[in-house]
Parts: C-alpha cells; sequence; structure tokens
C-alpha cells in the first residue's frame, strides 16, 4: 500500500475523533502549525501506526485509546492536539491543493526511510574502492524531475568494470521505456569519439527494487572513460515526472583477469 492514502486515513481518523468545529474559518496565528511542522508530525504519525502493528507494541499499547498515542506524536513536537485539528480542518476546507503538498513531503520522507532500512537489511559487498563519484542515493522527483542522472568518469586501468545499484521505479512513474544505459567511450586516430555499450537494463514499473549489476571489460585503451545515464528514457512530449528511487550506486574493477595474462 502506498503511504499517502494511510497517511490520508489516519488524517481522517484524527479529524473524526474531535469534537471541534467543523468550519473552514481560518485559525488564529497561534492556532495553525507551520508547514514544516506539519510534515514532522505527520511522519510521525504514520511511523506510530506501523509501530501498533507490531505485536510487542499491540501488547503494550493494547489498553490505550489509539487516538491518545497520536497525541503523544503531536505533544512531543510542542503543540495541543487542538492546534492539529484546527490546521487539519482548515487545510482539508480551504487549503486542500497545500494539504496534498504536505502529504507528498511526508511520503518522500517515509520513503527515504523506507530505502534507507532495505539497505541496512540488505547490504551488499562492497570492494574497497567505489569509483563512482556522484551520490550513492537519489530520489525522483525530489532530486531530478525527468533529467536521467548523466555520469562521466574515467577508466584509468583495463579490466572488468562493474555497476551496480538497486533502482525502485513506482508504477504511476511516467518515464517512456525506463533503462539504464552505459558505454566505454574514446578517441580514434582521427579524434572521432567511439563507443562501447554496456548491455542496457530495462526498469520495471512495480515499486519494488530492482538489483541492476552490469559488467564489461576494457582492453588497454588510453583516455577511456565510463559514461551513461542511471534512469535513461525515451523522448516524449508533454508535461510529465519520474517517480523513483536510486540507492547503494556503486562502480568498481576487477583487473584480477588482466593481471594473470
Amino acid at each position: 500500500m502506498r503511504a499517502k492514502p494511510i497517511i490520508y486515513s489516519l488524517a481522517l481518523m484524527l479529524l473524526a475523533a474531535s469534537c471541534g468545529n467543523a468550519g473552514g474559518d481560518k485559525p488564529g496565528r497561534k492556532m495553525l502549525i507551520p508547514d514544516d511542522k506539519m510534515v514532522e508530525i505527520l511522519t510521525d504519525t504514520y511511523l506510530t501506526a506501523g509501530m501498533m502493528d507490531l505485536v510487542t507494541m499491540r501488547d503494550t499499547w493494547a489498553q490505550r485509546d489509539s487516538i491518545l498515542n497520536y497525541v503523544d506524536v503531536i505533544k512531543s513536537h510542542g503543540y495541543t492536539y487542538g492546534q492539529f485539528d484546527a490546521t487539519l480542518r482548515y487545510y482539508f476546507t480551504s487549503k486542500p491543493k497545500r494539504l496534498s503538498r504536505i502529504y507528498d513531503r511526508v511520503t518522500g520522507n517515509i520513503l527515504k526511510l523506507e530505502t534507507v532500512v532495505m539497505t541496512e537489511n540488505d547490504p551488499i559487498d562492497k570492494p574497497e574502492q567505489n569509483l563512482w563519484t556522484g551520490k550513492a542515493s537519489y530520489s525522483f522527483p525530489e532530486d531530478f524531475t525527468r533529467d536521467p542522472i548523466w555520469f562521466d568518469i574515467p577508466a584509468e586501468q583495463p579490466g572488468d568494470y562493474v555497476l551496480y545499484a538497486d533502482i525502485r521505479v513506482f508504477e504511476d512513474d511516467r518515464t517512456l521505456n525506463p533503462r539504464v544505459t552505459v558505454y566505454f567511450s574514446y578517441l580514434d586516430s582521427t579524434g572521432t569519439e567511439k563507443r562501447d555499450y554496456w548491455k542496457e537494463v530495462r526498469l520495471t514499473k512495480n515499486g519494488q527494487f530492482q538489483k541492476v549489476l552490469i559488467r564489461h571489460t576494457l582492453d588497454t585503451i588510453p583516455g577511456a572513460r565510463i559514461r551513461g545515464w542511471l534512469m535513461n528514457h525515451d523522448n516524449q512530449p508533454g508535461k510529465w515526472e519520474k517517480h523513483a528511487r536510486v540507492a547503494n550506486v556503486t562502480l568498481t574493477l576487477d583487473n584480477t583477469r588482466v593481471a594473470e595474462k
């Protein structure tokens, strides 16, 4: 299940539990919680809901009204349930687009946490030297709306180069033909660029992390470079954006076979 519908349901539950005024008049300044703080509160509310599903936590909180647990979350951020209720009601009735943007930010926070947990629970055996010069992880559309993450890295030694990444493309991603494209680039005797493409990897839009591991051998070619695009795509018209996560990016060199020759 996607995080945003769950957050929305939790917010509705908290509103339903309130006995306050359901009107849409703007609350006083002291009653409104700033957007950044609402994002933090809703993120922690979602995490609290997940914890309450654990057997050990259910045993601890079984005799307590679940709403009180969410009230504790709000208080931990320095606000009252009345302030939270007034802010949420006002956004629901008068500022729905603003509330939707808040939900999007909360969803982004949760997905980043999911990426961290996935990385810790399923670590990869990383060689000593990672040649990758970019970030280890990326988020779409937070980091880039459409850009495919271009890279250009020198290949200073011959051998087997290996690119690894965990890539998660969501079902609502609007990319046309998402894929990972890599190639060796070098100049021939006339100064013209030549390209030696690696095996291209097609990405599946199913919301699951896909382990991408591709390798290609470079012979002795002075000045060669490794170039390409993570989250490459076909060009298309109109307004669209990507929705994906990229984690654990590494580029390594295995030159043992070259050394044995």
